[in-house]
């Protein structure tokens, strides 16, 4: 582990100059600082939708809460496909190819269309079945039910929205991504609270209105996207629309559901952490209860580890695309050196204010204490965190879902659950066992992170090996062959 660590820290000093350092972290700051506000702006929307639920009552909040995962359950599909969109748009950007941005543009929208229209279907068609089949409690089945609906109306918004999102971030428009994003919140804002609570003229329409006003507000934030992405490509994506290519729809899925598995089996893997820590033999309300509150509060440190993660694949397919892969390489471990400064602070500051961090958010005794040692002790795997999610970044940006997918499935399902099971069932460590095998799990998998960047099978990993060429090169139709080589 600190071998590979040693071998990242040696590779970076083989930087030309001060000069080239500062022109890295420079470039890293501009990409990434919007990512942060527009990853802020997604969090104000899922926290004015919790509250208001809370000020209608319990049911309704609980009901949210519920619907909400399950919503972003149903999202993990259009995440995965904007990971291979952005992979492969960055990279025709960096080669200088408009069209090929432009149809693979075309080629996402098509393809998330698709799969976001199925899933609309089934969720008007079997709500009720879903809501029971997520487990939803029989006291909240009929609001969530409601809140479905009504969700998925504007599930072919989302996806658009999601996926315009990536286009406009790994196209040299993440700017333009951050204000459609905060007119989205502020839309949502106002319509939660005026449909939900009623103001002036407008009457209180109670759950419905929560849904309906996040829902107006996706479908404003997806008008923007498309404005953007259609004013910049029109004639590209309209030209791939009428021809679409087979080639090109089957790279985005080769890129995209790698993704889309990782999130699935890291989601399901964190539920099995819950019902673990939910069945300790003493304190598995308070471990519970700890750990809820602990993982709101790491939020100060997942926005801009996350957001410097997806700065990082643009910024290195981007520099594919170009050919340049020293500058892919050294750029992406500045990124991760630019992160790991910038959250060292609240990391640091979390550990030691942990204990009144704590006091703050609960005044049980117990679940104090347990959430100030999830808090410190979670805190010791930051500095792994930063490099290792980062540079996760730079692999899918690089075109390696699949070599990211099988670290990460390997760090939760290999590392974390069997860890946790041997410290609690046999060393019988309780919920403090649990946080260790959490740090322990983390290090170990980001670890692995900074070793696959180390090598060098992701450099290739955009490459199609049959025909020699890049995988986004499948998106340019025959009677117009790209120039990149």
């Amino acid at each position: 582990m600190f071998r590979v660590m040693r071998e990242f820290m040696r590779n970076f000093g083989q930087m030309k100059s001060i000069s080239e350092v500062r022109h890295f972290l420079l470039e890293s700051w501009n990409m990434g600082w919007p990512i942060i506000l527009i990853m802020f702006f997604q969090f104000l929307i899922g926290l004015t939708d919790v509250y208001v639920a809370g000020l209608l009552g319990k049911e309704i909040l609980a009901a949210v809460g519920y619907v909400g995962q399950l919503y972003w359950t149903l999202m993990i599909l259009a995440n995965g496909i904007t990971v291979g969109t952005v992979s492969m748009v960055s990279q025709a950007y960096g080669a200088k190819h408009p069209e090929g941005v432009g149809s693979i543009t075309a080629h996402s929208l098509v393809l998330g269309v698709f799969i976001s229209g199925v899933l609309t279907v089934l969720a008007q068609l079997f709500p009720e079945q879903i809501t029971r089949f997520a487990g939803m409690p029989p006291e909240i089945q009929g609001i969530a039910t409601a809140f479905l609906r009504v969700f998925s109306l504007v599930l072919i918004p989302t996806y658009i929205m999601i996926i315009t999102s990536g286009v406009l971030r790994s196209s040299g428009r993440v700017r333009v991504a951050m204000l459609n994003s905060f007119v989205t919140a502020m839309v949502n804002i106002v319509a939660d609270l005026s449909l939900g609570l009623g103001w002036g003229p407008i009457p209180a329409l109670g759950f419905i209105g929560i849904a309906w006003g996040t829902a107006i507000a996706t479908t404003i934030g997806m008008v923007l996207n498309l404005g953007y992405v259609i004013r910049g490509e029109k004639l590209q994506i309209l030209h791939s629309l009428g021809r679409p290519l087979p080639r090109c729809m089957r790279n985005l899925v080769k890129l995209g559901v790698p993704t889309a598995l990782q999130q699935t089996a890291w989601n399901a893997g964190t539920l099995v952490v819950y019902f673990l820590a939910g069945q300790l033999q003493a304190g598995e309300i308070t471990a519970l209860a700890a750990m809820t509150a602990g993982v709101r509060v790491e939020a100060v440190i997942f926005l801009p580890v996350f957001a410097f993660n997806m700065a990082s694949a643009v910024l290195t397919g981007t520099r594919l695309g170009a050919g340049d892969v020293s500058s892919a390489r050294s750029g992406a471990k500045a990124t991760a050196l630019l992160c790991l400064g910038i959250i060292l602070l609240p990391a640091v500051a979390i550990f030691f204010l942990a204990p009144y961090i704590s006091a703050f958010l609960t005044e049980d005794a117990a679940v104090r204490e347990e959430m100030t040692r999830y808090l410190q002790i979670n805190m010791v795997g930051v500095p792994f965190l930063a490099l290792g999610i980062t540079l996760s970044g730079a692999l899918q940006g690089a075109g390696d879902t699949f070599g990211t997918m099988k670290i990460i499935f390997t760090g939760m399902w290999i590392f974390r659950i069997p860890l946790i099971l041997v410290v609690v069932h046999i060393f019988h460590a309780g919920a403090l066992g649990i946080w260790w095998s959490m740090t322990v799990s983390m290090v170990l998998m980001c670890s692995l992170l900074v070793h696959r960047f180390v090598g060098e099978k992701w450099i290739t990993a955009s490459r199609d090996k049959q025909t020699n060429t890049m995988l986004w090169e499948a998106c340019i139709p025959e009677d117009r062959p790209s120039e990149t080589k």
